[in-house]
């Protein structure tokens, strides 16, 4: 077998063509990384052909054959070929880190990246600090995402004259929960930036802060709250759920109740008979109701309703749950 393989290699130089493609196919049936040497100049040969098989070769064997395979493919004059190596930096593990390093100077934007994220994969915060130095905004907005970067590079981030790499920071922060102080983050609020996400880190970070920072929030940003109170808050007690309250931005606030049990009774109540909240979400909070129609709780609050001559909608979704309420009546 090695006779036959030695044989297939020296016939990649043949002068006949298909004496040299009969190599190539033989020398991919014998699957043999130790092979891929003899693939280097076919690298550079006239016919795409040859081309297109080397580099299929050095992608089934170069992770095997070592970072000097890759390296071959990193330092040649071809794009393509040096993309192809680009492609096995990550495959390469922490051998591959010194080539992307170096590959970091590629005139190529997509080498860039590829080495870039083999950096990432598996280089240290030194290797890291290549890429928030590095001349491209897309290089150094992946770097604020990695936990490994340092907080204080993250933050530096946030002022970064590249867009781009000022909103990775600013999802780091909220993603690492970083402290900062809030007037960094006021420029990204003024500009409608995450409007959302900086409201939640207040809560954390500058409580004193909430009444103000939600007086700035948006009609369209109610679905996004409403999520996020969905999601992590458990009890009308949270410190976000009463800046709100006190900001009167009561639909976010009643979306969240109509979610809840009985015990936001109160809350429930104090919303639908709460003329500051939208006439149609005081509506949906009673039809939500209409599960427990027959408990007295329920009835009397809808005839203490009733009885202050609401507006027609509420004065219809209180007769319904009345209606509800009789026919479940024993």
């Amino acid at each position: 077998m090695a006779n036959d393989v030695g044989k297939a290699m020296a016939r990649l130089r043949h002068r006949d063509v298909r004496t040299r493609r009969r190599a190539v196919r033989s020398l991919f049936e014998h699957d043999d990384p130790s092979t891929l040497d003899a693939f280097e100049t076919l690298l550079d040969d006239d016919d795409a052909w040859f081309v297109t098989k080397a580099l299929d070769a050095y992608r089934l064997w170069a992770p095997q054959a070592g970072p000097g395979a890759v390296r071959t493919l990193m330092e040649h004059a071809s794009l393509d070929v040096r993309r192809c190596g680009a492609n096995l930096l990550v495959a390469m593990g922490s051998e591959g880190v010194a080539l992307a390093l170096q590959a970091l100077s590629d005139e190529d934007r997509v080498v860039q990246k590829k080495a870039s994220q083999a950096v990432l994969a598996h280089g240290g915060q030194d290797d890291i600090a290549a890429l928030l130095q590095h001349a491209s905004p897309s290089i150094r907005a992946m770097a604020m995402r990695h936990p490994a970067t340092n907080e204080g590079d993250v933050l530096a981030g946030l002022k970064d004259p590249a867009s781009p790499v000022q909103s990775m920071a600013l999802e780091a922060v909220f993603k690492r929960d970083l402290s900062t102080s809030l007037s960094t983050l006021m420029p990204f609020f003024e500009a409608n930036i995450q409007p959302v996400s900086i409201l939640v880190w207040a809560t954390r970070h500058a409580p004193e802060e909430l009444k103000e920072l939600t007086g700035g929030l948006q009609i369209g940003h109610v679905k996004a709250l409403t999520d996020h109170l969905r999601r992590e808050v458990s009890s009308s007690d949270d410190p976000l759920l009463q800046a709100l309250m006190s900001a009167k931005m009561l639909t976010p606030v009643a979306r969240w109740v109509a979610k809840q049990g009985a015990s936001e009774d109160a809350l429930r109540w104090s919303l639908i008979n709460n003329s500051d909240l939208d006439l149609i979400e005081r509506c949906k909070l009673l039809e939500r109701l209409v599960g427990r129609a027959g408990e007295q709780a329920v009835r009397s609050e809808v005839q203490a309703l009733l009885a202050s001559e609401p507006e027609e909608l509420l004065k219809v979704a209180c007769e319904n749950l009345s209606t509800a309420a009789d026919e479940v009546a024993p």
